[in-house]
C-alpha cells in the first residue's frame, strides 16, 4: 500500500520595500514589521538594506523588526545620499530599484505580492519615472494593459479608484461611464 505524502500550502510569500527613504516609509514599515500580527500569515521579505532598517527601526520609537522577516541586504544603500524630507533623483532611484529587485522574484514566481510603503511621486519622476503613478510603471514593466487601480480595504469596504495622481482640473474629463465601470469591475473581480 503505498502513502500519501501532502504537502503543507506554502505562506504567500511578500515582497515589501521602505518606500521613499527620505520620508515617512521606512519608520512606518518597522512600526508594521514589527508587530508580530501583522506577519504571521505570510512569509515576509523586506528589500532594505540593514543600514535602512536601523534608521527606520530607530525613526520607529526603537522598535525592532519581527524576526520572522527577511531583510533582502545588498549592500547598495550606501551608494545613494539621500537627504531626508527632500525629494530627490536618488531617493527615486533608491525606490525604483527595490521595485526592479521584487517585479524580478515576482516574475520568477518567488513573491506573490509586492507592499511598498508611502512613496513620492516628485522623486520617481526625478529618477526618469515617466508613467502618472507607480502603478502605470508597474504594470509596464509586467506589459499589463489592463485596468489599474489603488484598492482600499476598510473591513467589508472595498473601494478602487476611477482617477489617480492626476491633477484636480483633469478629475472631470477623466469620469465617464467607460471608466467608472472598469474600476467596479475591477473591485468585483478582486472581491
Amino acid at each position: 500500500m503505498a502513502i500519501k505524502q501532502t504537502q503543507q500550502p506554502r505562506r504567500p510569500r511578500i515582497g515589501v520595500t521602505l518606500g521613499d527613504t527620505a520620508g515617512i516609509g521606512p519608520e512606518l514599515a518597522a512600526k508594521l514589521l514589527s508587530n508580530s500580527a501583522n506577519v504571521r500569515n505570510a512569509e515576509v521579505l523586506l528589500f532594505a538594506d540593514h543600514s535602512e532598517v536601523e534608521q527606520a527601526c530607530a525613526d520607529a520609537g526603537g522598535v525592532t523588526i519581527d524576526s520572522s522577516v527577511k531583510i533582502m541586504h545588498d549592500g547598495t544603500a550606501s551608494n545613494q545620499a539621500i537627504v531626508r524630507q527632500q525629494a530627490s533623483q536618488a531617493g527615486g532611484e533608491r525606490c525604483l530599484y527595490q521595485f526592479k529587485r521584487c517585479l524580478k522574484m515576482a516574475k520568477a514566481g518567488d513573491l506573490d505580492a509586492i507592499v511598498f510603503a508611502p512613496l513620492n511621486k516628485s522623486s520617481l519622476k526625478k529618477a526618469g519615472m515617466t508613467e502618472e503613478d507607480e502603478l502605470r510603471w508597474f504594470a509596464k514593466q509586467l506589459n499589463y494593459a489592463g485596468t489599474t487601480s489603488e484598492i482600499n480595504v476598510a473591513g467589508q469596504l472595498w473601494t478602487g479608484r476611477v482617477t489617480s495622481h492626476i491633477g484636480i482640473e483633469k478629475v472631470a474629463s477623466m469620469i465617464n461611464k467607460d471608466s467608472v465601470l472598469k474600476a467596479i469591475q475591477l473591485v468585483h473581480r478582486l472581491r
